[in-house]
């Protein structure tokens, strides 16, 4: 395993670290393409690419993989942009934005059916509503977690730009920044919402639970946590993104069919903090088992990403989505 810390510096470096890195990954006398994993800080629904890892999975199918640690979503996919890394774990709306803007990622996979973050606040504020007036960290403007907590927001009556005041945070100053004071609320789930819950918080508004979700997202489908790549590699390395596809598809099984205990156990150390079963059991309820987007799914975030002023105008599924490789990968390994 790998995994570097919140990256700084420039696509040269990187780039030099990556064949640096492949020369020396060997499987027998067969070099392993080494593949750079861009994601916002370890994040809970990356665990399939981390099984895939741990298990032998990217080794299985001839790959090398290395985490990269960054601030923020829109950080990473900067970085997938200017070809520093290959991969990306994000939201999907951020592939929606950069169509907007003229660039194509497309989304191989994803991780989650289902929206699975929850809005976490000071136990005195008991309701959405409580929330006018307070502090709240959803990472920076842009990401993922600023889409939700607008979106929920929102749909109780408040306005997010006036009625609360939002703290940008990179993901390791969140929960200091709750025990000091500076937030009333976050956005959260698995190990930071664990966290935040030791710590007397309490959840406003849950994901997980199937009525909220529906109440908040109008629909049961959101497959929120998605693997990007960009047109012009999945052009120039189909064979790689496959392979990667078919590891992770390989580890989406196997989590199936395995307990929380024996996920965990496989997957602490990617992690920066404790993770252990109970979290896990949180954690992997909206998780998908065979990685592919719906229709209705796209059609759900589309709207929200509108909604919350994310993006301007509805982006068609064929743009931003192809499914080619999980549809590959079902037959050559089974559902």
């Amino acid at each position: 395993m790998r995994v570097r810390g919140v990256v700084k510096c420039g696509a040269a470096f990187l780039l030099a670290m990556a064949f640096f890195a492949a020369s020396l990954a060997m499987a027998g006398d067969k070099p392993l393409t080494h593949v750079l994993i861009a994601q916002p800080g370890h994040d809970d629904y990356g665990i399939p690419l981390y099984l895939a890892d741990k298990l032998g999975y990217f080794k299985d199918q001839g790959l090398s993989a290395e985490f990269v640690n960054f601030k923020s979503s829109p950080l990473s996919v900067a970085s997938l942009l200017a070809g520093e890394v290959q991969f990306v774990l994000t939201s999907y709306d951020q592939a929606l934005k950069t169509f907007e803007k003229g660039k194509i990622l497309k989304i191989v996979l994803t991780t989650t059916d289902s929206h699975p973050w929850c809005l976490l606040a000071r136990p005195e504020i008991k309701t959405p509503q409580d929330l006018k007036g307070k502090k709240i960290s959803a990472k920076m403007p842009g990401s993922g977690p600023r889409a939700f907590a607008t979106a929920v927001l929102l749909h109780y009556g408040l306005n997010p730009e006036t009625d609360v005041t939002f703290v940008d945070l990179p993901e390791t100053a969140i929960l200091p920044s709750y025990v000091n004071g500076a937030i009333d609320a976050t956005v959260g789930s698995g190990v930071r919402k664990a966290e935040m819950l030791k710590r007397g918080a309490v959840v406003l508004v849950d994901m997980n639970d199937p009525a909220q979700h529906k109440a908040v997202l109008k629909t049961d489908k959101y497959p929120l946590k998605v693997i990007l790549t960009t047109e012009e590699y999945a052009k120039a390395n189909p064979q790689v993104v496959q392979e990667f596809v078919n590891a992770v598809y390989k580890a989406m099984k196997w989590e199936k069919d395995h307990s929380s205990k024996e996920i965990a156990e496989n997957v602490k150390d990617y992690f920066l903090g404790a993770i252990d079963e109970a979290v896990i059991d949180d954690v992997r309820k909206p998780f998908s088992h065979d990685g592919l987007v719906t229709k209705a799914g796209h059609e759900a975030i589309v709207e929200q990403s509108i909604g919350v002023g994310m993006i301007k105008a509805p982006v068609p599924m064929e743009a931003v989505v192809d499914m080619i490789y999980v549809e590959k990968a079902q037959k050559e390994i089974g559902q």
